[in-house]
C-alpha cells in the first residue's frame, strides 16, 4: 500500500502546471516525511546479535542466522571456536549476546557464576561422532580396523580438554581400548573445525568429527554407537548483557523453532524433545 501510495505520488509530482504548484510542493513534502518515517521504523525494528558458536555448528548456525535475518531483519555476527576458548573468552567479558556450547556444562558453569540472563539456557541440538575419511580406501570396515591399519600414519581428533566433539573421541577409544594409539598416531586439534582440517589437508587420512561435518564434503564415515560415548548435548546461553537487546531474545527463541530444527536435522544433528 505504502509503494502504490509512494508511486501516485511521485507520478503527481511530475505536474508542473501552475495550478498543480502548490500540490507538487505538498507532495514533495510528503514524500520526504514517509521515507523519513520507514528509515526510522526500521532502524527502531533492526537489531544486532552477536553470537559465540561452538566450530562443529558453525555452518548451521551460517544457515539459522540467514534465516533469521530473511525472517526479522535483524543481523547475526557469528564469532567460531572451540567450546573450551569461547567460554574462557566469555568468563573474561567477552561481549557475546548468546554462547552456542557443544555441551551443556560450560553453560551450566556460566548460569551457577551468574552470567546468563534470567538463567536462561537450553539444549538446541543433539551432536553425532563418526570416523571420517577422504579418501573411501582409507576405512577399513569398523573404527579399529580402520584406526590400526599400516597405511594410517596419523589420525586427528580434537582436543579433549577444551572441545567436547574431543572429549567423545577420548571416551570412544577408551571403550575400545585403543587409548594407545593416541601417542602413536594422533593430531590433535584445538577444535572440531581444525580437526577436520587435518583430513582436508592430507595431514591425517581419517578422523573423529562431527556427522554435520561429514555431510558437507565428499567422502565416507563409519557410524559410531551413542553406548560408546557421553552423550554431546549442545546447549546454548543466553547472557546477561543481552538484557536490554530484543533481537538477542528472539534469537534464543528462534534456535528451538520449528524452522530451526528443521535446518539442524538436515545438517546432521538430533533435535531435543
Amino acid at each position: 500500500m505504502h509503494i502504490k501510495l509512494l508511486l501516485w505520488l511521485a507520478n503527481l509530482h511530475r505536474f508542473r502546471f501552475k495550478g498543480y504548484m502548490r500540490v507538487s510542493k505538498l507532495v514533495t513534502q510528503i514524500i520526504s516525511a514517509m521515507f523519513l518515517l520507514s528509515a526510522q521504523t526500521v532502524c527502531a525494528v533492526a537489531g544486532e546479535v552477536t553470537v559465540a558458536v561452538a566450530s562443529n555448528f558453525l555452518h548451521t548456525a551460517q544457515e539459522i542466522a540467514k534465516q533469521f535475518q530473511t525472517d526479522t531483519g535483524h543481523s547475526v555476527n557469528l564469532v567460531n571456536g572451540s567450546t573450551g576458548t569461547l567460554f574462557a573468552q566469555i568468563s573474561h567479558g567477552a561481549p557475546y549476546d548468546l554462547f552456542l556450547s557443544a555441551d551443556q556444562h560450560r553453560v551450566l558453569l556460566l548460569n551457577d557464576a551468574g552470567k546468563l540472563l534470567d538463567g536462561a539456557h537450553k539444549p538446541y541440538a543433539l551432536g553425532k561422532l563418526v570416523l571420517f575419511a577422504r579418501d573411501i580406501d582409507k576405512l577399513s570396515g569398523n573404527i579399529e580396523n580402520s584406526l590400526k591399519a599400516d597405511d594410517i600414519r596419523h589420525f586427528s581428533m580434537a582436543d579433549s580438554t577444551t572441545a567436547p566433539y574431543g572429549l567423545a573421541a577420548d571416551q570412544v577409544l577408551a571403550a575400545l581400548n585403543l587409548s594407545g594409539l593416541i601417542k602413536q598416531k594422533a593430531v590433535i586439534g584445538t577444535n572440531i573445525g581444525q580437526t577436520f582440517n587435518f583430513i582436508a589437508t592430507g595431514n591425517a587420512e581419517l578422523g573423529f568429527v562431527a556427522l554435520s561435518q561429514a555431510n558437507q564434503t565428499d567422502g565416507k564415515w563409519i557410524g559410531i554407537s551413542e553406548d560408546l560415548y557421553e552423550p554431546i548435548v549442545q546447549e546454548v546461553g543466553l547472557l546477561a548483557r543481552s538484557a536490554d537487546n530484543e533481537a538477542a531474545k528472539e534469537f534464543y527463541d528462534y534456535l528451538t523453532s520449528d524452522t530451526a530444527d528443521a535446518l539442524i536435522i538436515s545438517a546432521g544433528y538430533g533435535v531435543p524433545d
